[in-house]
């Protein structure tokens, strides 16, 4: 058993603990939080550290396989533009070094605290790693394709892309997702939708507002994007709705459903989206927002209207590095008004629902087995986050 105590413990379900101990056994199964005066006269020897204890944090939103492109991408320059820079540099890529940077990215990940993420996958490089980790991974086998006429062997290309990751990883889960509202066919839509009735799917959603105007009436960035790539593909009309109310067709109000980014969400959105299905979460990424558009959600309202949200890293194509932690500093930066205690749900134990693992993940409740991580250099009066606060991972999940 370590006894383990700190300025302040966060336990995620419960109020911070303050002058408190965190009971843990030897393979990582969180026994209680306890007082100092209930310990007293105790043999076992408590190590305290300076700084907050919370659970381990979860990546609700990852793109391992891009790590190679650390460094490489200019920011603030639109999605349009970051779409033509990944198709252009990604064709110079080596093998090798696709395969050690996402080792290397991972390993830094999971060293910052993450220990379980939902991970998007367009190809198997990702699966070494994944079959070796001890750590949790959902990967999302994502597929796009407007041309009707590949709608069938897209898919069939990622049924056999996940029976690779269903036969050689043993932790974890596979699914077939659309990679954004607005880039698959009609066709492409119903294979993804039929097959993963009921189970938890991710699209990437307003990430900015060209989608919004593809889906009113089919013009703009978009628009032309599409054309570019099949130049022979009839012109989208669009539906005059928004893009979520566009897709009910496909999606029913019971499919579990992960909506990614949300960047230009406004209240009309979010509210359809909330009375429409009975089982979504809402994932956040700020940096990448702020690298890729210069721009972030309007995030009080997905507060008011009492959504999951959680956190995601993106990629390192569009991020400085894949730290949930740095993902806080961000949102707490520009919104001072949200608690640290509410955040830290976000990255925790709204995570760990969303993937189906808050039986053993997301906060320290006896008989769960979330990890443990330290943060360091935090303002522990006012529980906010400094611009030299770290995180990192003392004791893993056991998952």
């Amino acid at each position: 058993m370590f006894y383990l105590s700190a300025d302040c413990i966060i336990p995620i379900e419960g109020e911070p603990c303050f002058d408190s101990v965190l009971a843990v056994d030897n393979d990582g199964t969180i026994d209680g939080i306890y007082s100092r005066s209930e310990l007293t006269g105790s043999l076992q020897e408590i190590i305290h550290y300076n700084g907050i204890l919370c659970p381990g944090f979860v990546n609700a939103h990852c793109h391992l396989e891009l790590s190679w492109a650390k460094g490489l991408f200019t920011e603030g320059e639109g999605l349009d533009y970051f779409i033509w820079q990944l198709g252009k540099l990604r064709k110079s890529v080596s093998e090798t070094s696709i395969l050690t940077s996402i080792e290397r990215a991972a390993n830094e990940m999971e060293q910052s605290g993450i220990v379980a993420t939902a991970d998007i996958a367009n190809g198997n490089h990702t699966l070494d790693y994944k079959s070796k980790s001890p750590n949790y991974f959902h990967t999302f086998v994502e597929v796009f394709g407007s041309d009707p006429n590949t709608a069938n062997s897209i898919y069939n290309n990622a049924v056999n892309l996940k029976s690779q990751f269903e036969e050689h990883i043993y932790k974890g889960a596979v699914s077939i997702v659309p990679h954004a509202t607005y880039s698959l066919s009609e066709e492409l839509f119903r294979l993804v939708a039929n097959s993963g009735r009921e189970k938890l799917l991710s699209i990437h959603h307003q990430e900015n507002k060209d989608e919004n105007l593809f889906f009113k009436d089919g013009s703009g960035p978009i628009a032309a994007r599409r054309k570019a790539f099949n130049p022979e593909l009839f012109k989208y009309p669009g539906t005059g709705k928004r893009p979520m109310e566009s897709l009910t067709e496909y999606f029913g109000p019971q499919q579990k459903m992960l909506l990614v980014h949300n960047t230009v969400s406004e209240n009309k959105d979010i509210s359809f989206v909330q009375n429409y299905f009975k089982n979504v979460f809402w994932c956040l990424c700020p940096n990448a927002n702020l690298f890729i558009e210069k721009q972030l959600p309007q995030i009080d309202l997905f507060r008011n209207n009492n959504c999951k949200i959680t956190i995601g890293t993106d990629s390192l194509a569009a991020n400085h590095q894949l730290s949930i932690l740095e993902e806080i500093k961000t949102i707490q930066l520009h919104f001072p008004q949200i608690p640290l205690t509410e955040i830290l749900i976000w990255s925790t134990l709204n995570g760990a629902e969303l993937l189906g693992v808050e039986q053993k993940l997301g906060s320290f409740v006896k008989g769960k087995r979330p990890g443990v991580v330290l943060i360091e250099n935090a303002d522990i009066d006012t529980l906010h986050l400094k611009p030299g606060t770290t995180s990192r991972l003392i004791i893993p999940a056991n998952t």
